[in-house]
């Protein structure tokens, strides 16, 4: 069963938002983020976060040209989503 949640977080002194799908696979949990800022989006390498063991997400495809900001801004809301809904 697909789980969608969604997240807010802080970047460039404004607040976003977006809808995160989730997805399992044997080798890892795929996040997708969905009704995402255009703009955001081109600072990122892709709409996609993986996640091959509890805690640990990466964004797919990353590059130095990428706002590492921004990947951290999501990554920090949808690992306090997942540490909030395990509890």
């Amino acid at each position: 069963m697909a789980r969608v949640f969604n997240i807010y977080f802080a970047f460039d002194g404004m607040m976003y938002n977006a809808v995160v799908s989730v997805r399992t696979t044997p080798f890892h949990i795929e996040y997708t983020l969905n009704n995402f800022d255009d703009e955001l989006l081109g600072l990122l390498p892709g709409n996609k976060i993986l996640s091959k063991s509890p805690g640990h997400f990466v964004f797919q495809n990353t590059s130095p040209e990428n706002s590492t900001d921004l990947m951290n801004a999501i990554i920090k809301a949808v690992s306090e989503h997942m540490h909030a809904t395990e509890a």
